[in-house]
């Protein structure tokens, strides 16, 4: 639900070697739908720019994708107040489908101005916000209160699988895993950008610790949910 494989485009995958690795890592642990999601700074490139330039280094890339792999072509849009100069934005959802990946900055509070911006987005423009990798923000951690307000506006919450591996510190891994045992957090991604950053090689044993610590019932909720946003992205 979260990778920047199209190589040579932003600060993932450089070659097309390094993107292929990246999507065997993923596909030999049973993956076969995948997101590409590369970043969209708002604050530096027009709308129109940026899916020109997305278009061209996926059409470049496209006959490289296994045949047995599903794509979804999205973005990780990086939120300022020159997004909304923008009549549609359905170019930079998910697909097909209503909801957008909705980055902040990491030191972002979710007061009520911010909180306007996420109402901007699913009244005026009629779309699904998803935040990746909550852990980023210290002060949705610290205020899950904050995070069911989110979802009870429809917001879907998403974390980095590297966060479930055995290298990960104790107690933000538990903290992590509590929010998913509240049902505060709804699907995973690797937000992969090599075999260094992010490397997607953990997706495996991310879902496995998952399953140890919060049931299988946990793992299958979120699995169905990121199912269904892919499937309405196609």
């Amino acid at each position: 639900m979260h990778s920047h494989i199209i190589p040579d485009f932003d600060d993932g995958a450089r070659t097309v070697e390094e993107s292929l690795t990246l999507i065997d890592s993923l596909k030999n642990q049973g993956v076969r739908n995948i997101c590409f999601t590369p970043h969209f700074y708002t604050n530096e490139l027009s709308l129109e720019d940026y899916l020109a330039q997305r278009q061209e280094a996926f059409d470049a890339f496209a006959p490289y994708i296994p045949e047995d792999i599903n794509v979804v072509l999205g973005c990780e849009v990086y939120i300022t107040d020159y997004l909304f100069n923008n009549n549609d934005l359905s170019g930079i959802t998910y697909g097909k489908s209503r909801y957008i990946l909705t980055e902040f900055s990491y030191s972002t509070v979710f007061n009520e101005r911010t909180l306007q911006r996420f109402y901007i987005l699913i009244q005026n423009y009629n779309l699904i916000p998803v935040i990746p990798h909550v852990e980023r923000y210290p002060d949705l951690l610290d205020h899950p209160d904050v995070i069911s307000r989110l979802k009870d506006l429809g917001v879907v919450v998403q974390t980095n699988i590297s966060n479930f591996t055995q290298n990960t510190p104790f107690f933000r891994k538990r903290r992590l895993l509590k929010l998913i045992d509240k049902e505060l957090i709804d699907i995973i991604g690797s937000d992969t950008h090599s075999m260094t950053h992010n490397p997607p090689d953990v997706f495996g044993e991310a879902l496995r610790t998952i399953t140890q610590k919060c049931g299988s019932r946990a793992t299958a909720r979120m699995m169905k949910k990121a199912e269904r946003i892919f499937r309405r992205s196609l």
